[in-house]
Parts: structure tokens; sequence; C-alpha cells
């Protein structure tokens, strides 16, 4: 999708929101990206292997990303994360993997939600990763 062709933000915070799927397993991806398209975000993917998922990200530079840490590679979702921060990318990992996303991405994600995840939780952990983004955006546009 070129930028052009992304939908226009609206007044509704959500729509400008662009939020990168990462997850190895497309019915899940493919669920997520329904999920959150419903919801009024701009979904980038989904990208099922992290090369892709970095091809978007710096293409279209998205506001928050949903993980998968195990991507079936040889690049995973916390090297995806790390890639990611630089750029200012928020990060939720939805994960089996609980001893690694605790041990390994606490410190890159936002939020680390463990599967099987309920659609609820996810919506809640994005609107919740999302307005603190803003908060703290808000809070660096008057300190500077």
């Amino acid at each position: 999708m070129s930028p052009a062709a992304l939908p226009s933000p609206s007044s509704k915070p959500s729509a400008v929101a662009r939020i990168l799927i990462c997850e190895d397993d497309p019915f899940i991806a493919l669920g997520w990206a329904g999920l959150l398209t419903d919801e009024g975000y701009t979904v980038l993917g989904p990208a099922y292997k992290a090369e892709k998922a970095l091809e978007l990200a710096y293409r279209y530079l998205p506001t928050l990303a949903l993980i998968d840490i195990d991507l079936g590679g040889s690049i995973d979702g916390i090297s995806v994360a790390a890639e990611l921060a630089p750029l200012g990318v928020s990060v939720i990992f939805l994960t089996a993997d609980y001893q690694r996303a605790g041990v390994e991405g606490r410190e890159l994600a936002a939020d680390i939600l463990i599967k099987p995840v309920v659609e609820d939780t996810v919506l809640k952990a994005v609107a919740s990763t999302l307005q603190r983004k803003m908060i703290s955006v808000g809070a660096n546009a008057l300190s500077a």
C-alpha cells in the first residue's frame, strides 16, 4: 500500500494510528488485522516474517507493532522490536513464549500479552499503549 493509499486521518484518534502486525500464523495474523481494522485502525501487513515486518516498518513508520516472539525464522520478534525501538515504534508482544517475553522482551515492549488472548484484551492493550504514547509525545513537545 502506498502512502497515498493510506486512509486519511479522521476525528477518531484510532484512525491516525498505523499498527503493524507481525505474526507467523496467518490465521491469527488475519484475525488481529480484521479486529483492528474494524476498530478504525490502519493496519500494516500482516507480515508473516520478520524481514517483511521490517520492510513495512521502514516504509510506513507504524505507530505501534503487535509482534509474536517466535516467528519461525532466523530473526525473532525480539530482534524486530529492537530494530523498531530507534524509530519510536511502541511494541506489544503477543506470544505463547512467556518466559522469553518476560526476560528478553520486557525492556522492548510497552505490553506483553500471553496467548491465547481474547480480543477485548488486545484492544485494551492497544488503546492504553497508544494513549501513553500520545501523552509522552505531548509532554516531550511541551518541554521542547
